[in-house]
């Protein structure tokens, strides 16, 4: 029940928002829904092309608990990720409140669409371990039983956690009265922290000095679950049974306790400031700026970051084998600041009507909105980009892509952001937003990575730019839209 009340009040609003029909936003969300979930099955068909069932039941068991390892890690991260963005309290859970749902229950509702779209988010980016299944499986019932428990094995990692993190955000606040921003990073990094625990073991290959197969390492989930699906047991299945219920209730456990909603008074970054110039366009781009700065997803990225850096440092030096990927990883982290703009456009787009009230249509938004995300993620990237250079992390020949893609990711958050709005009083804005930038950032990339294997050197940077600049051009037509609803909204 309050998960169709949280859908439906998503729906109205973006449809609201748009100026369109609910039916329009149903479809567009199914629609996108189906497409990611297609893309990632493409990607994971390529990348397991060589597979075949004719292997031995040891390297299956291999294949299966590392394709798990990673699935379980994907789910994780997603689940940090979607608790991050969301808010810790809503309007529609001040108005459950003082209705006769029970707190539990009422928490439960408004998460099952999040972690519903979180589950396909996870399913699309960690579908090579439904290739590993359905091409190593040596009969259909085998083959069926894999993929239940991988889908078993997302809705646990998941369930668990936005359990971690709820949990340590909430003592966080209640106990420490710690701000919302730093209770939120806390919990942030060591629920990141626990997820790599759980799934580094299998994806780097790390072995306990033993030579026997029934340490504790054995009881980790991905290994549970990749067991049962390859040569169930007795044993294997209740310690299935003992994860889901541990995941379940450790959630359920979490939501009947109360969440402190975050104050409304902002950070307060940049005081005493005031515009370069008197003029609207400068006026307003000092506006978007301080909402930008002082956004609490702003605050935790920073805090964030630092740590991320360190913690792909350390990776780098104390584990050999993962040096295939700290350059991806340390290249991701500068472009995270700009998908941040994904909630430039939601946070203000219900005072829009403000400026022009005052001043007019001649009140410039759009570009000063662009480019105030674009300074914000700036402050946050430069530094932790030159930090990354620094360490050795990532080849200074590498440093055009990564700003090719700090600008993608630039405007991939701004398109996100300007068609599904990000609203503090609606959990699944956030999901929904984040959901859409990766199905607009992911292909654009991977297709850069792809050419530059086969065409000459260059192109995959042409790509990259063009993409660029389609984005842009989308995200002015679509703002420009949602321009003229202003008075509407107003």
């Amino acid at each position: 029940m309050v998960s169709a009340v949280v859908l439906k009040l998503w729906v109205r609003e973006v449809a609201k928002i748009l100026g369109t029909t609910t039916r329009t936003v149903t479809v567009a969300a199914g629609s996108s829904v189906v497409v990611m979930l297609l893309f990632g099955l493409a990607l994971a068909l390529i990348a397991g092309a060589q597979l075949g069932s004719a292997i031995s039941p040891e390297l299956r068991l291999s294949l299966v608990r590392t394709s798990f390892a990673a699935a379980a890690m994907t789910a994780g991260i997603v689940a940090v990720v979607l608790c991050l963005a969301a808010p810790p309290r809503t309007a529609l859970q001040n108005s459950l409140d003082l209705l006769p749902v029970g707190r539990g229950s009422a928490r439960l509702g408004q998460l099952v669409p999040v972690l519903a779209m979180g589950l396909v988010s996870s399913a699309a980016l960690s579908s090579t371990s439904v290739v590993v299944l359905v091409r190593t499986s040596p009969d259909p019932l085998g083959m069926a039983r894999g993929l239940v428990l991988y889908a078993l094995l997302l809705l646990s990692m998941m369930l668990a956690a936005v359990a971690v993190f709820s949990g340590l955000q909430s003592v966080g606040m209640k106990r420490l009265r710690l701000p919302l921003p730093y209770a939120s990073t806390v919990a942030g990094v060591l629920t990141f922290a626990g997820v790599l625990a759980v799934a580094a073991p299998d994806i780097l290959a790390l072995r306990r000095s033993g030579s026997g197969g029934d340490g504790i390492g054995e009881l980790l989930p991905s290994r549970v679950f990749a067991r049962t699906a390859v040569a169930p047991d007795g044993w294997s299945a209740a310690l299935v049974v003992l994860w889901m219920l541990v995941a379940a209730g450790l959630l359920w456990f979490v939501s009947r306790h109360h969440v402190p909603g975050a104050p409304r008074a902002s950070v307060r970054l940049l005081r005493g400031t005031r515009p370069l110039r008197r003029t609207p366009w400068w006026g307003q781009l000092w506006a978007e700026g301080l909402i930008a700065i002082r956004n609490p997803q702003f605050i935790v990225a920073a805090l964030m970051l630092p740590l991320g850096a360190a913690a792909v440092w350390v990776l780098a030096v104390t584990v050999p084998a993962a040096g295939i990927i700290v350059p991806a990883l340390a290249g991701a982290l500068p472009v995270l600041p700009f998908v941040l703009a994904v909630h430039a456009v939601g946070r203000t787009i219900r005072t829009h009507w403000v400026a022009r009230l005052a001043g007019g249509d001649a009140v410039p938004l759009l570009w000063p909105k662009a480019l105030a995300a674009a300074l914000s993620g700036a402050v946050l990237g430069a530094p932790i980009l030159l930090a990354v250079l620094l360490l050795g992390l990532v080849p200074a020949m590498q440093l055009p892509d990564i700003l090719l893609r700090c600008a993608l990711g630039l405007v991939a958050g701004l398109l996100g952001g300007a068609v599904v709005p990000y609203s503090e009083e609606q959990p699944l804005s956030a999901t929904a937003a984040g959901f859409l930038v990766a199905l607009i950032y992911m292909p654009a990339t991977l297709a850069a990575g792809w050419v530059s294997t086969v065409a000459a050197p260059g192109t995959d940077r042409v790509i990259v730019l063009a993409a660029i600049v389609l984005l842009a051009g989308l995200f002015a037509v679509v703002a420009v839209r949602q321009r003229v609803q202003d008075p509407a909204r107003a």
